[in-house]
């Protein structure tokens, strides 16, 4: 059977500034308090727990409906849930953690110097609880959760905003004065429960589920990887707001604990550079977003890393290619990027500073030509790509890049630049290895005279001038010739049945099969890496209309 234990111990000395809080408290002035497992005590007002005698072992539920204090000595063991909700009194007002429930150092005082929480549920009627003083003010040793009876999320906001919010939260994270930490080396997010992560690139509209402010976490030696819900208070305009999500790779390392905030509006001013392969990288974007800030419990931790992040609401400049960069400088893995600041990444990264300032750059249309436009066209064989300048300044020549993705694309033709000039310049090219019925995108580099680049944007084309049936032109075989296997692309504008013969060019059936073609693209692999070298024969045959269409393939 559930024990339920209500504790309403007046205290003559406490003022009552709000209605029953002050009124129903519960002191452990040095004494020991155990709470057995399946046992719940319900206090109406504040707990306070101090001295160095006082310790609170909790291996039930303590439910909270005031606000929680300790001082640097008391201790806090047992597996059990603090839960803070104040579902019968002082409701309509914020709930907060002062004093030192935390672990008072880094990992080697837990249970030894220690008053931090076993499981912390937060489920204050106004979505806040937040902490009152300096440095590490609440612990948790295996799991919060912000939502726990699914009403209002709530976050954990790491600075004294005062019980009806008179005080402005700092707009920065390095502004706030208090700590909160997840003292479980256990990698990922899921002791972070109910947390709203988004990894869309947007928090609009969302408030809660995650540490406004600063958030520390105990890490493995092993390594692992350990997600960061920092962010700011969202109200306001969009960008800069909510939470700025991001994430450490570890591989094996001496960090011990790590802690991190976001600071909006911070420049990361260096100097324009190549990378990404040698695309000029111009813009930066502490300036407009704010970057991720990083610090390690000792000051001289060690260990390999990459790092992610997920801007939220942000209101970057426009880019083509995306890099993270460390301390104002494009530092680990070079050539790392990516198509977008949201879920970026880079790798290669070792040690923090005190903090590592961790923010974007980017590539822009900003460097050596002024484009006009660019388009791809399809013709009856082939497809055309066109691109207009109206100046460039020491080009030195533009690379024609062509993919079927649209995400990974691979050189195909070089051209010559005029240099630099302030007329009106057309380039052209005439793309001839391309199938009927495969969308194809293209873009063009251009490349100056000292190796910086920028990139075009990107266009698609297709060649579409089937008359309908079965046809040769819906048919194409790459790659052709080939010293290995090959694969015949089919383009059908209806679900059909297919048979494939194969002959050598002594007329020797070498292979057959039949197939069943769906609507749309359909691609056969052939093996014919033990096939002699040779001219081979391709016969297909639609099996309703008879319709026959033959091709030749080379083996090499």
């Amino acid at each position: 059977m559930k024990k339920t234990i209500l504790l309403i111990i007046a205290v003559l000395t406490a003022c009552t500034a709000f209605s029953q809080q002050h009124s129903n408290e519960f002191y452990n002035n040095g004494a020991l308090v155990h709470v057995q497992a399946g046992a719940e005590v319900h206090v109406w007002g504040d707990v306070h727990n101090i001295q160095a005698s006082g310790s609170l072992q909790n291996y039930g539920l303590i439910k909270v409906q005031g606000n929680s204090y300790s001082d640097a000595l008391f201790q806090q063991r047992g597996t059990g849930t603090y839960r803070i909700q104040n579902s019968n009194v002082n409701l309509g007002e914020r709930q907060f953690i002062s004093g030192s429930y935390a672990v008072r150092g880094g990992q080697a005082a837990t249970g030894v110097d220690d008053g931090s929480f076993y499981n912390l549920e937060l489920a204050n009627d106004q979505g806040i609880v937040y902490l009152v003083g300096a440095g590490n003010i609440a612990d948790v040793r295996n799991s919060v959760n912000f939502n726990p009876l699914g009403g209002v999320p709530n976050r954990i906001l790491t600075h004294n905003v005062g019980m009806v919010g008179a005080v402005v939260p700092p707009a920065n994270g390095s502004g706030y004065t208090g700590v909160f930490g997840l003292m479980n080396t256990t990698a990922g997010i899921d002791n972070l429960i109910n947390n709203t992560v988004s990894l869309a690139g947007t928090m609009s509209g969302e408030d809660n589920g995650y540490i406004q402010g600063k958030f520390r976490r105990a890490i493995a030696g092993a390594g692992g990887q350990y997600g960061y819900l920092v962010g700011l208070e969202p109200a306001g305009a969009g960008a800069q707001r909510g939470m700025q999500y991001s994430r450490v790779d570890l591989a094996t390392n001496n960090y011990d604990v790590l802690t991190s905030y976001f600071q909006t509006a911070s420049s990361n001013a260096f100097p324009s550079m190549s990378e990404c392969s040698g695309t000029w990288m111009n813009y930066f974007g502490g300036a407009d977003h704010g970057e991720w800030m990083f610090s390690d419990y000792t000051g001289a931790g060690a260990g390999a890393y990459q790092m992610w992040v997920w801007p939220q609401d942000d209101n970057y400049a426009a880019g083509f290619l995306w890099a993270i960069s460390k301390d104002n400088a494009l530092q680990g893995t070079a050539n790392d990027c990516g198509p977008s600041p949201v879920g970026l990444s880079r790798a290669g990264f070792n040690g923090f500073s005190g903090p590592s300032e961790f923010d974007v750059v980017s590539s822009m249309l900003l460097l050596p030509i002024e484009l006009l436009d660019i388009k791809a066209t399809g013709v009856v064989d082939h497809i055309d790509v066109e691109w207009r300048v109206a100046s460039e300044f020491n080009v030195s020549h533009y690379e024609l890049e062509r993919s079927e993705t649209g995400f990974y694309f691979q050189f195909i033709a070089s051209q010559q630049a005029v240099g630099t000039t302030t007329q009106l310049q057309t380039y052209t090219y005439s793309d001839f290895d391309v199938r009927h019925f495969q969308d194809y995108y293209y873009r063009v580099k251009s490349v100056d005279n000292d190796g910086s680049a920028m990139y075009t944007p990107i266009v698609m084309a297709n060649i579409k001038n089937s008359t309908g049936g079965f046809s040769e032109e819906m048919v194409s075989i790459y790659p052709n010739p080939s010293t290995e296997d090959f694969s015949i692309s089919i383009y059908s504008d209806e679900s059909r049945e297919l048979s494939m013969t194969v002959y050598n060019s002594i007329g020797q059936l070498i292979q057959e099969r039949t197939t069943q073609l769906q609507q749309g693209n359909t691609v056969l692999n052939v093996n014919s890496n033990e096939w002699a070298n040779g001219v081979y024969h391709v016969k297909l045959v639609d099996a309703t209309t008879g319709e026959q269409v033959n091709k030749k393939f080379i083996k090499k």
